[in-house]
């Protein structure tokens, strides 16, 4: 998958700058935010990145854009996972060797269906094992929504801000420090969720 994803990542930052000012940008960005959601294997920050770096007074067009498309598609995926578990969201999990993390959701779902939502849209975890997993599971669709809200738009607006901020520098730490980056913030409103449940 590293290969794959590095490969992509090379063609994508030597192509994008050009396609970034046509009238197709935004829609692709959309819908790559919509189908990564769902079951597209690349991260959609591979595409994000390198557009906003080549136009900065796009950046939070470029996110909206990105989170809107990811909200959308995560609730597509949440019905999908609702009604058609068995013949769809089994065989894309099964494709992916997810099923191992998706045991592991569905073990902890029950108590922690919120935070679980919260930390597949926020950390590296692949999004799309949540999304399809939260409607078959029983989370219900206002604590999914609210939750992929949550995780997706601080995770889009903190890449867009870095960006905006320092701008073609700031890629490589992109690549290299975002999940710590997004564990350590994760960590801290972990806290505050664990700090307000223990106070209620």
């Amino acid at each position: 998958m590293r290969k794959i994803f590095n490969f992509f990542k090379a063609i994508i930052d030597n192509q994008i700058k050009a396609f970034s000012n046509t009238r197709f940008a935004m829609p692709f960005v959309f819908i790559i935010g919509y189908i990564e959601a769902i079951f597209f294997p690349i991260p959609q920050e591979i595409f994000m990145v390198p557009m906003m770096v080549s136009d900065r007074t796009k950046v939070f067009k470029i996110v909206f854009f990105s989170f809107f498309g990811s909200i959308v598609g995560g609730l597509t995926a949440y019905y999908i996972g609702l009604f058609f578990f068995e013949s769809i969201v089994g065989n894309i999990l099964n494709f992916y060797n997810y099923s191992t993390q998706f045991d592991f959701f569905k073990d902890k779902v029950n108590d922690y269906g919120f935070m679980y939502v919260f930390i597949g849209g926020f950390t590296p975890l692949p999004f799309k094992i949540i999304t399809l997993s939260s409607g078959t599971l029983g989370i219900t669709v206002w604590n999914f929504l609210l939750a992929a809200i949550l995780s997706r738009g601080i995770r889009f607006y903190l890449i867009g801000f870095l960006v905006w901020k320092y701008g073609e520098q700031i890629i490589n730490t992109i690549d290299k420090k975002l999940n710590l980056i997004s564990i350590f913030i994760f960590l801290s409103i972990l806290l505050l969720y664990i700090t307000y449940q223990f106070i209620i």
